[in-house]
């Protein structure tokens, strides 16, 4: 009789970890200007294109920020996957998305 062939499926986990810290005035994202606030200090003084997701909870107030993509001098390579891994493993309510380029 032939040994039936197994395949190995692995267990895992994802985990978001904590960098650090700001603290934003005011609270929630109404408009673009807000989100230009927000990311002022992020984004000046950088040289290359950054690809950057503010997750939001259900009263438009963010709840995190990650650099999807770094790319070059003006573009970033991007793919959906990573946009709603951040917004899936942070339980946002929405999401905002800029590059510097739309800044």
């Amino acid at each position: 009789m032939k040994e039936e062939l197994r395949k190995k499926i692995d267990i895992v986990s994802l985990k978001m970890c904590k960098e650090s810290s700001i603290f934003y005035s005011p609270r929630t994202i109404t408009s673009p200007v807000d989100v230009v606030k927000l990311l002022k200090q992020f984004l000046e003084n950088k040289d290359r294109d950054e690809f950057i997701i503010i997750c939001l909870d259900t009263k438009n107030q963010p709840s995190c920020i990650n650099v999807c993509s770094i790319g070059t001098l003006n573009s970033s390579l991007v793919h959906p996957r990573e946009v709603f891994k951040t917004a899936i493993l942070s339980n946002s309510a929405s999401k905002h998305y800029n590059s510097k380029k739309s800044i």
